[in-house]
């Protein structure tokens, strides 16, 4: 985990419903009183792909670190952090209390084609909102002392089911089947991700949480 950030919103359920990717943050006129010039410069102007639901976890800076630094040490490569920007909108109007205050920014990593980017979502002094846009290849350190946040899909969302299923959590699946060394699936929340060879060693098959 990233030793640079401390998590901030813990066990609270954070979640963004299934989104069409329809909205974008140039044409959040409805929630930003400002919006940066850039994200139409950049060409960000980008309807996204649509989303289910999805966990969100709060992190906080605790170091002096760069954009790279700050979504870096998650384990998971950078691109899973991304959100699309009808979900950064979506978590803007639904947790406002989460962002932070003071002027200062809660950073959302998202994508446009290959390229990387940052919103950075502020409050004026008055209570209206604003975001900006920054390239993830900004070479700038941001300061600890501003506290500054970021959102990310929650980390280990998806699932890896084996046949060492949980007591716990085995109450979750209707059917589990397996046949020469593959495993079927038969439940209502879960889909294979991927099928196993007929000849796999393990007998072990992740899955997505589906809604």
């Amino acid at each position: 985990m990233n030793k640079r950030l401390r998590l901030i919103s813990g066990r609270e359920q954070l979640i963004l419903s299934p989104t069409d990717g329809n909205d974008t943050l140039a044409r959040a006129t409805d929630v930003f009183g400002y919006i940066d010039s850039n994200f139409k410069n950049w060409a960000c102007d980008v309807e996204g792909q649509g989303t289910e639901e999805t966990p969100v976890q709060v992190y906080e800076m605790v170091e002096n670190i760069t954009l790279h630094e700050m979504f870096d040490g998650f384990e998971v490569e950078t691109d899973h952090l991304s959100l699309t920007q009808a979900q950064i909108k979506q978590f803007v109007k639904r947790y406002p209390d989460w962002l932070k205050k003071g002027g200062n920014g809660t950073f959302f990593l998202f994508k446009v084609g290959s390229e990387l980017f940052v919103a950075a979502v502020y409050f004026f002094s008055d209570g209206r909102l604003g975001v900006r846009a920054r390239r993830f290849s900004l070479d700038r350190i941001f300061l600890a002392k501003k506290r500054h946040r970021l959102v990310v899909p929650q980390v280990g969302a998806q699932i890896v089911i084996s046949r060492h299923i949980s007591a716990e959590s085995s109450s979750r699946f209707s059917q589990l089947l397996l046949f020469n060394g593959e495993s079927s699936i038969r439940s209502g929340n879960l889909i294979p991700r991927a099928t196993p060879s007929p000849n796999a060693c393990s007998r072990s098959i992740a899955c997505e949480i589906i809604p």
